[in-house]
């Protein structure tokens, strides 16, 4: 293969590679999602390297001819046309300089990068030789549920954007300016999330795709893609874990107000340097609309499939781990956040307020003003979200250990079904459009289990205020 054709080559796969994953990670999908497809689409940029290095590694030689295959030969044929066209065109007596030199400038290319790691590391090890030591304690972190045995210790430097380094003895580096004990709190906590992730060791093999494709755009996008989602799954996991998505939002915002991002620092920067970012970032933690799933979603499971490497199966085996629990849902946030909420008819048997029978009320209702927010406990997938007689307007949301739940009487909706929701988002509002004496949420809770009878698993109304970590209003 001629650096011509090199060149052409990987300018026309990258760019394919980063157009689709573009087009699947356009609009609001989940963080991991996105990382994924974007760390999909860098593997399989790679690929065409691996496939020249194993065809030189084959004999010239085949045992036997391979048969004809009707529908590759065309695209083969095209292929070679335009390699002979290719070459032909830089061939000749006054072009045959072209192809030293484009490999020399290649070469250069590539001897720059590797002087630009170098710088970096330089940088990197002369700002941590002017830091010093933070001597205070950092409070409640949440070290059982990260799975870590010990805070790093925190420095101080003058200034730059905070971030976590060292192979040995790590320790996270933070601007002086960021020493509120709820801002450091918060970004050691986003820090020891990428310890956790491993984020040390993938990234650098991450931002080598730019480094090897230098002359690429698209391995550039691609770079900057894998950075920032990078970082929006930390953001997603460290606002979970520090009880406050608000304020963890207002520390980022206070961390780039106050921090100058140091350039071409070979770790992960608690700030990128792209303008962009920020507000990105922020978007995606103060937005309460549902992650929702795109039309080529299809398209980007395949072309992760196709990139899917023992580091990507174990993300997502360990993202599995910590969505499922012990066998059960996690219900992390108040279904209704109002004041004026409370049970007025709860699981049982009751006589009903419209006719007087005595039957069996399979849920629990909660009073509440019209119009009230009704969130979701936890994440999970909307089954159904219509109108059901009897019941009014229903959301019915399936989550990952077989339960599901029936949120009725709302006076709106504001999901559809097949939606995935996250904890917390807002999924309709209370109301009193079914059979009702004023508004109010009715919830049913259904869990999986054997029938006595036939011995069948089937659903079973359960009560929700018996429900383990399921919290049904808290004041506003």
């Amino acid at each position: 293969m001629t650096p011509a054709w090199f060149v052409v080559f990987i300018l026309l796969w990258t760019g394919f590679l980063a157009g689709t994953a573009s087009l699947v990670t356009h609009g609001r999908v989940p963080a991991r999602f996105a990382q994924l497809v974007w760390r999909g689409a860098g593997l399989l940029a790679v690929f065409p390297l691996l496939v020249m290095a194993a065809v030189s590694l084959m004999p010239q030689q085949m045992p036997a001819a391979l048969p004809d295959i009707p529908y590759v030969e065309p695209a083969a044929g095209a292929v070679t046309s335009a390699t002979v066209t290719l070459q032909s065109a830089v061939s000749g007596p006054e072009w045959a300089w072209t192809g030293p030199a484009l490999l020399a400038l290649l070469a250069a290319g590539w001897l720059y990068r590797l002087a630009m790691g170098l710088c970096g590391q330089l940088r990197l090890q002369r700002l941590k030789s002017r830091s010093m030591v933070h001597w205070r304690n950092i409070d409640a972190f949440p070290l059982t549920q990260l799975g870590l045995e010990r805070v790093p210790p925190v420095r101080l430097i003058p200034d730059g954007s905070p971030f976590i380094a060292g192979i040995a003895g790590r320790a996270v580096y933070v601007p002086e300016g960021l020493e509120a004990p709820g801002d450091l709190r918060r970004i050691v906590i986003h820090e020891c999330v990428h310890l956790k992730r491993g984020d040390l060791i993938t990234r650098p093999m991450e931002r080598m795709i730019a480094d090897i494709f230098w002359f690429s755009p698209f391995a550039w996008m691609m770079r900057r893609e894998l950075d920032f989602w990078r970082e929006a799954v930390c953001d997603e996991i460290a606002s979970t874990l520090s009880g406050d998505r608000i304020a963890y939002a207002r520390t980022l915002a206070q961390a780039a107000r106050i921090a100058t991002p140091q350039r071409a620092l070979p770790v992960a920067a608690f700030i990128l340097p792209r303008k962009r970012s920020l507000p990105m970032r922020l978007d995606r933690l103060l937005e309460v609309r549902p992650a929702r799933s795109r039309p080529l979603a299809a398209l980007g499971a395949s072309l992760a499939a196709l990139a899917l490497t023992p580091l990507a199966l174990a993300e997502v085996k360990q993202a599995e781990t910590a969505d499922k629990g012990e066998g059960r849902a996690m219900f992390g946030h108040a279904i209704l956040m109002s004041g004026e909420a409370k049970v007025s008819s709860t699981f049982g048997k009751r006589s009903d307020p419209l006719n007087g029978k005595v039957r069996l009320h399979k849920g629990t209702d909660i009073k509440a003003p019209m119009g009230t927010p009704v969130h979701t406990p936890g994440c999970g997938t909307v089954i159904f979200s219509d109108f059901k007689k009897g019941y009014g307007e229903t959301i019915e949301i399936a989550y990952e250990d077989g339960t599901r739940m029936r949120f009725s009487q709302l006076s709106k909706r504001l999901v559809t079904a097949g939606d995935e929701v996250s904890t917390g988002t807002v999924i309709g509002k209370v109301g009193a459009s079914g059979r009702a004496t004023g508004p109010h949420l009715h919830l049913e809770h259904w869990k999986p289990g054997v029938d006595s009878k036939t011995g069948k698993t089937a659903l079973a109304p359960q009560d929700p205020q018996t429900t383990e970590g399921l919290v049904l209003y808290a004041a506003g």
